[in-house]
């Protein structure tokens, strides 16, 4: 059994994993782990069980668990299992949703609210629905840039939230809509504090002194639990800024290094390199 806080790769710098009917033969099946962004698991094939915040949940086909960045999850499979599991960094893909408050509203309630993991079970007409939108993003997803490929998943995720909204407010009580938002874990805490500050000069000691944590603490506990270092994880953050602005704007380069958080043009190049494989030039004829 697999037990762990699971870090994926490259997450930083594409902001979401799709992995369309991904397969697991193993009879008996089971892992505890957890993600840091939000997690969609829809369940085409396969039976057994999720544990989450100490409450069991039945799965079969049609099953969709989505739980929030961080939130400890136990899964275990009697039979050959098939899923698509979709995580995303909620910060990445706000933008998305943020022009539409009721949407935003629900958006906020998925990441952020104090209700358990939420499970739904759709009907065949909605299995067949949602299984054909997750066809679709694969085949929309193979070839395509970085940049490309976050756009492709932002519109796909509105559409998504957009069905899971419809089933979630139907006879849903007063007491599920004005849940108060969930006070973050440390790691969160820390990912919101970057959101704000990621675009000045970077300060572990006035990060931690602002969550009341420790210096090194707040340092190992984001390594433990991310598999990126603080500076790693706040790079990404501003080369991600730095493909949006390279993509969706005409403003010169030493712009958007200074915009993304960057001191010199020089700086920022090496650093785009180093993260994307080209240079900004490159990535913005490529986009």
């Amino acid at each position: 059994m697999s037990r762990l806080v699971n870090p994926i790769p490259r997450f930083e710098e594409r902001g979401f994993l799709f992995l369309y009917q991904h397969v697991t033969k193993e009879n008996g099946w089971e892992i505890v782990n957890a993600h840091q962004g939000i997690e969609m698991v829809f369940v085409a094939e396969g039976t057994g069980q999720v544990i989450v915040e100490g409450k069991l949940h039945a799965v079969r086909p049609g099953t969709l668990v989505v739980c929030q960045p961080y939130q400890l999850h136990h899964y275990k499979m009697e039979t050959t299992y098939v899923r698509t599991p979709i995580v995303f960094d909620p910060y990445a893909f706000e933008r998305f949703v943020s022009p539409f408050p009721a949407l935003h509203g629900f958006y906020q309630q998925l990441w952020r609210g104090t209700a358990d993991a939420s499970i739904y079970v759709l009907d065949p007409e909605r299995r067949s629905a949602f299984d054909a939108m997750c066809r679709e993003l694969d085949e929309r997803l193979r070839g395509a840039a970085v940049f490309a490929q976050q756009e492709e998943f932002g519109l796909f995720l509105l559409d998504l939230l957009r069905q899971l909204r419809k089933l979630g407010t139907r006879g849903a009580g007063e007491e599920e809509r004005n849940s108060a938002l969930r006070e973050g874990r440390h790691i969160e805490r820390m990912m919101s504090w970057i959101e704000d500050h990621y675009r000045e000069d970077f300060s572990l000691e006035r990060l931690a002194r602002s969550l009341h944590l420790s210096p090194f603490y707040a340092s190992h506990l984001f390594k433990e639990e991310t598999g990126n270092t603080l500076t790693q994880y706040v790079m990404a953050r501003r080369v991600r800024e730095a493909c949006l602005l390279l993509t969706t704007t005409d403003m010169p380069i030493s712009q958007i290094a200074r915009i993304s958080g960057f001191n010199s043009s020089a700086y920022f190049c090496n650093q785009f390199k180093k993260k994307t494989g080209v240079s900004p030039q490159q990535f913005r004829k490529r986009t």
